[in-house]
């Protein structure tokens, strides 16, 4: 095969998995934006509608752990397109429900094959991908995974405001139909390992641990963080993580391989990851909030003012790729997440009056950080992984960043609704024009809220740069084996 053909092939393997990628994940952004429409249409409340979302996170945490022994076990080009296939039917049973229930159980089944392809993808970049262009991979992997959700909100407002929130379910099906044709066509076929044997031990305290921290984090404002049911579902999470981490460093076969955490490139790589993902979620979080209560903007324009920022972030993704190799790779990290610190620190002024400039701005800067910062942060964690391992620290990688998300989510909530009762009594007991009062409260929470945010991203640079040396001392002990 000449450089041209190989060329091709390599485009033709990144769209296989773009589409795939995109699709799965585009879901959690246009349906958020729809769930009042489906609350009207389905005639329910926001606490049975909630859990269309929320239902679909738990599933997506929940299989997670279990894609690499079923990518060993199958190959993860047929574990890929069987997921495909399975989210096309479920998309189109979504779109199809006739009522908030069997709504709910669609996307409970949705979630459970999204929660399969995205460390299915990313393992493929790995396997089916030269080395010298698995930067490059990732970082267009990177863009699908960051993409989505920062297009969502617009593209759900346009969809259903024109066409019903059920056209948001049926647009999966040709980006589907085409991921699954060129899935077929151009991914190879990696050898399974069929002798392999499925760890139930581990399988059940992985998916006991991590739905019972994913609902004690998306729920805990809802029940109460120390409530019976709160210390319940966090007392059951904690203990069965536990467990789960005891059975795989001490299983033959374990369901997980733990073990590639010994690679600490990997382990301050996925610290970095988590760190950066509850950044990420403070913004997807508290903006649209912000914009629709504070500033009365509707949700097809929310949409709209995250586009400029999403479609920057896809050039600053791909420059990351590029630039892989040329520059030390911790220059465009460090320089990401400064860039989102700053944006984040920004977005703590807030007040009734900030202008969309202001806020476009700031995302646009947000978003540019993190697409020169997210994809470094996959390629340098990942180099130091095995080729036999990548399946396995792939699903560990999406596992953490799903409780992770789920976590700032319920965190950025809490943080936000206390503030909020602290501000309004501050301003009650000051005596200020009641009518004002709620939004005042709000912006002001919200600006606290982003100050943790911030504080939080921080916490991220003394990684980032322990990382980079690490990365620096294994690339000087490669070239010297090399050279010798």
């Amino acid at each position: 095969m000449n450089a041209k053909q190989d060329g091709s092939r390599f485009w033709f393997v990144i769209l296989a998995i773009f589409f795939g990628n995109f699709s799965s994940i585009l879901n959690s952004g246009t349906v958020t934006v729809a769930l009042p429409f489906m609350m009207k249409d389905l005639h329910s409340d926001l606490n049975d509608t909630q859990w269309v979302t929320t239902g679909f996170m738990l599933a997506m945490g929940s299989i997670a752990p279990i894609v690499g022994y079923l990518g060993d076990k199958i190959s993860y080009k047929r574990l890929y397109m069987f997921s495909l296939v399975g989210f096309l039917i479920c998309s189109i049973l979504c779109g199809c429900s006739w009522n908030i229930g069997s709504l709910v159980f669609f996307r409970i089944l949705q979630g459970l094959f999204c929660g399969a392809i995205l460390p299915a993808t990313l393992t493929i970049v790995y396997q089916a991908v030269p080395a010298e262009k698995q930067a490059l991979g990732v970082s267009l992997w990177s863009v699908a995974s960051m993409f989505a959700p920062a297009i969502g909100p617009t593209l759900g407002g346009l969809l259903t405001e024109y066409y019903g929130w059920k056209a948001i379910f049926f647009m999966n099906i040709p980006l589907a139909l085409l991921a699954i044709v060129l899935a077929s066509r151009y991914l190879p076929m990696q050898q399974a390992n069929k002798g392999s044997s499925l760890d139930l031990a581990g399988l059940l305290t992985a998916v006991t641990g991590s739905t019972a921290l994913m609902m004690y984090f998306t729920q805990g404002n809802k029940i109460g963080w120390i409530s019976g049911w709160g210390i319940l579902w966090i007392t059951l999470g904690v203990v069965s993580i536990a467990l789960f981490v005891w059975r795989e460093l001490t299983a033959k076969a374990p369901l997980l391989n733990l073990r590639v955490f010994k690679h600490t490139t990997f382990t301050f790589g996925t610290i970095v990851n988590c760190i950066l993902t509850i950044g990420l979620y403070a913004g997807a979080f508290l903006l649209p909030i912000y914009m629709e209560n504070a500033l009365g903007s509707s949700s097809l324009t929310v949409g709209l003012m995250m586009l400029p920022g999403a479609l920057l972030m896809i050039g600053a993704s791909l420059l990351s790729g590029r630039l892989h190799g040329k520059i030390r790779p911790e220059y465009p990290l460090l320089g990401g997440a400064f860039l989102l610190i700053i944006a984040t620190w920004a977005f703590s002024r807030l007040s009734l009056t900030t202008s969309y400039a202001f806020i476009i701005g700031w995302m646009i800067c947000r978003y540019v950080g993190l697409g020169f910062s997210s994809p470094n942060i996959m390629t340098l964690s990942m180099s130091a992984i095995p080729k036999e391992s990548t399946g396995h620290a792939s699903a560990i990688t999406n596992w953490l960043r799903q409780v992770i998300a789920s976590f700032a989510i319920g965190i950025f909530s809490s943080v936000y609704s206390v503030r909020t009762q602290t501000h309004f009594t501050e301003l009650s007991s000051s005596g200020a024009v009641k009518a004002s009062l709620q939004e005042t409260a709000s912006v002001l929470a919200m600006n606290d809220t982003f100050i943790v945010a911030c504080v939080v991203t921080v916490v991220a640079i003394p990684f980032i740069l322990v990382l980079s040396s690490r990365s620096r001392i294994s690339g000087r002990k490669e070239a010297s084996t090399v050279s010798k």
